[in-house]
């Protein structure tokens, strides 16, 4: 399947292990010396949150992702997700 980081951004991303969704994907890592994907970067709400609650972002290493399907993204993730600094994402850049 080829797909797009647009398309990759409309996907859920679900935790292989228990089947729970953990969020949705809001950049990506991009590795510009191999020219490869390092990483997804996902947004996360957080613990206690209500519809009020504040969203943190995570990273996933590319090789915790499972499977890529139509309408979700698989990954492993086991322990505690790495959160990561709130610098703005991709996205969030070009409305800049």
């Amino acid at each position: 399947m080829i797909c797009s980081i647009m398309n990759l951004m409309e996907k859920s991303v679900i935790n292989a292990a228990t089947g729970e969704r953990i969020g949705n994907l809001c950049d990506v890592e991009l590795d510009t010396k191999s020219a490869s994907l390092c990483a997804i970067i996902i947004m996360v709400k957080k613990n206690g949150g209500g519809f009020i609650s504040k969203c943190e972002k995570v990273r996933i290493d590319w090789c915790n992702i499972s499977v890529i399907g139509h309408d979700a993204i698989l990954v492993h993730c086991e322990g505690e997700l790495k959160r990561i600094s709130e610098e703005k994402s991709f996205i969030e850049k070009l409305w800049d």
